[in-house]
């Protein structure tokens, strides 16, 4: 834990902005997620673009050099004790290594460049190899990091001098939704951003709203939440369930870890619901609609969701005792962190273009498949690849569907793990699934104890307690032997408990229909048009 804590901490030194809310995860993912897959588009987890690093002095240049080789020399010496099976200095020396991360990745622009990132990514493997899967351990993946910037920079570009002028304008804002869609130069400067390379985001997000909005609308419906509010995911995610950033956040929402289990979503060694798309959603509803009870106003709220809730209540209270009225985000603008104030007029700028996509001259795109699968109870710790060949179907469509499993298995539960499969093959899994030996339906996993094992890191590794693999095996000590085969005992796992409660045990076939909601509209919209819209 104490290590597991540490590695924590570097990744907490690389967020820029002291409040945000949100987690990493690790690094097994991305060989494991597949590179195409059933709903059309890659899943797979893509490190954004390295952009130069800004230039340092160079005594600090030179100590930053001298310290990542100084890690580089630990990795080879790691290499060298495990090929000699000494497992104690090996282990001594990894320690090490996680410790040096952390002085490491204070130096600017540490994060962003190649060797780094690829020397981190190794130790945080050999990380996971040694001691299990931890909650969250990674650097950011996927696109939507680098968008995010670049839109932000346009935000900070923009005018503020009439900022004020424009809200207070009742013109600008949508007649039509319960969030208001206020147009100011700050929205119109994201907005011509985005617009300027539509191919780089537009395009893909536009594809991916047609597998994942039909599914979010309807959640949303289903928990009263502002069907506007989709386009949130744009922002959090770019839609890309296996997102994950420096602020130890993953999936379509970006959630943190504690504010996930807040919310009824798992977070073991052997599941991450917040990589699950209807999951997570339903998630992010409570969370959302939460945030609004709280200020009661939707535009504070999606502050509340990218910061400390605590910090936007202070600004409130200060904005309030300054104009004796209850204030609105716009004025509590320049009393927030910078991320979080380029946060709301970026949702606003993408939910106006996407919903929108004709009005800005964006081509047709393919929409992506429909968000479809058949939802059945699995009892037995199963491997990914045995359920796919009992439902006559690809792994990688199995793991496609199942993004929050961590493991190559479904986890060893006491109760029947609620599986998603490719739509229409049920049946088939079904009639195989029940030929199946009654021995591969046990949901217990037999682990074969490696050399510097000990019964404590097994258990870390399998989310655990130690006393429960003593208690299984008939053991009075931790003593264990290399090549000893160990039961691991089942956890108990219910999954997120609404979504469960709706199976009722049964088997479910989801077919999410086409997207039913209507452009959002604003007697001002006109003025966000391609060819008037500017920095």
């Amino acid at each position: 834990m104490k290590r597991e804590l540490l590695l924590g901490a570097v990744l907490v030194g690389l967020v820029a902005a002291a409040c945000l809310q949100r987690p990493p995860l690790r690094p097994s993912e991305a060989s494991r997620a597949p590179s195409a897959n059933l709903l059309g588009y890659s899943l797979r987890p893509v490190l954004h673009a390295n952009p130069p690093a800004p230039a340092v002095d160079s005594l600090a240049e030179s100590e930053a050099l001298r310290q990542m080789s100084h890690l580089f020399r630990l990795q080879s010496d790691i290499i060298d004790a495990q090929a000699q099976q000494e497992h104690q200095r090996a282990n001594r020396l990894l320690d090490e290594a996680v410790a040096n991360l952390d002085a490491l990745v204070q130096y600017p622009g540490m994060a962003e460049r190649p060797r780094f990132r690829a020397l981190y990514q190794s130790l945080t493997a050999e990380y996971e190899a040694t001691y299990g899967v931890p909650d969250t351990l990674e650097l950011p993946r996927g696109e939507i990091y680098d968008i995010r910037r670049e839109l932000f920079a346009a935000v900070n570009e923009a005018p503020s001098s009439v900022l004020l002028e424009d809200v207070e304008t009742a013109a600008l804002r949508s007649s039509d939704t319960e969030v208001e869609m206020t147009i100011n130069e700050k929205v119109k400067a994201t907005m011509a951003t985005l617009l300027e390379h539509p191919h780089r985001h537009l395009y893909p997000w536009l594809r991916r709203s047609a597998t994942y909005f039909p599914m979010i609308e309807h959640v949303f419906a289903e928990e009263n939440v502002p069907d506007e509010l989709k386009y949130l995911a744009l922002v959090e995610s770019g839609l890309n369930p296996h997102a994950y950033s420096r602020a130890r956040a993953a999936g379509l929402w970006q959630f943190v870890a504690s504010t996930g289990r807040r919310y009824e979503l798992t977070v073991n060694p052997w599941v991450d619901e917040r990589l699950d798309p209807e999951k997570s959603t339903r998630a992010a509803a409570r969370h959302l609609r939460d945030l609004y009870e709280m200020f009661g106003d939707w535009q504070l709220a999606l502050a509340g969701y990218n910061c400390n809730p605590l910090v936007v209540r202070r600004a409130v209270r200060k904005a309030r005792q300054r104009l004796d009225r209850e204030p609105t985000f716009w004025d509590i603008y320049d009393d927030i962190p910078e991320e979080t104030r380029n946060y709301v007029p970026t949702f606003i700028a993408a939910a106006l273009i996407v919903s929108n996509p004709a009005k800005f001259d964006l081509r047709r795109v393919d929409p992506g498949p429909r968000y479809t699968f058949d939802y059945v109870p699995v009892q037995g710790a199963l491997t990914l690849d045995t359920v796919a060949e009992l439902a006559s179907v690809d792994a990688a469509s199995v793991q496609a569907l199942n993004p929050e499993l961590r493991r190559d298995r479904l986890p060893p539960s006491r109760e029947p793990y609620y599986i998603r499969l490719p739509y229409g093959t049920y049946q088939t899994f079904l009639q195989n699934y029940e030929a199946l030996p009654d021995r591969k339906k046990e949901e217990v996993v037999v682990h074969t104890v490696r050399p510097g094992e000990t019964v404590g890191r097994i258990a870390q590794r399998y989310g655990v307690r130690w006393q429960s693999i003593l208690e299984v095996n008939d053991m009075t000590s931790g003593n264990i032997e290399v090549g000893q085969e160990l039961i691991i005992p089942p956890v108990s796992y219910r999954g997120n408990r609404a979504l469960i409660a709706t199976a009722e045990g049964e088997p479910m076939r989801v077919r999410y229909g086409a997207r039913f909601t209507r452009p959002i509209t604003s007697p001002e919209l006109a003025m966000a048009n391609p060819s008037s819209v500017g920095r």
